[in-house]
């Protein structure tokens, strides 16, 4: 059976990274999630999220929604292309959607943005 793990070097955790990605995404937009696409030359596909507190004041629902993009990440990351940072910003919708909708809803937006292997 294929492991499905999200490694530390999968995930943008630096804020020197996050700033440079913010500079030179290419942004796409849906209903509840936006995402931005930015190439590397990393050869591995990685993650990041961005949540504010003014959008959502409960922690837990930050830590929810988080939890829930990295997970659809990681399941779908077989489909996605190598070589990419994506960043994940959930609007206020996003708040109250179940996994399967936001799920849905990021796999169109990376169709979306061409970085689904197709």
């Amino acid at each position: 059976m294929k492991r499905f793990s999200l490694s530390r070097s999968e995930r943008i955790t630096k804020t020197t990274d996050f700033k440079r990605i913010f500079k030179t995404a290419q942004f796409y937009n849906g209903k509840a999630l936006k995402l931005g696409v930015s190439r590397n030359d990393l050869g591995v596909s990685r993650i990041g999220v961005s949540l504010r507190k003014h959008v959502f004041k409960l922690a837990v629902s930050r830590n929810r929604l988080r939890r829930c993009v990295k997970e659809i990440f990681r399941l779908s990351k077989e489909k996605l292309v190598k070589g990419c940072d994506l960043i994940v910003i959930p609007r206020a919708a996003a708040a109250g959607l179940k996994y399967e909708e936001l799920s849905s809803g990021f796999l169109a937006l990376a169709k979306k943005a061409g970085v689904t292997k197709d």
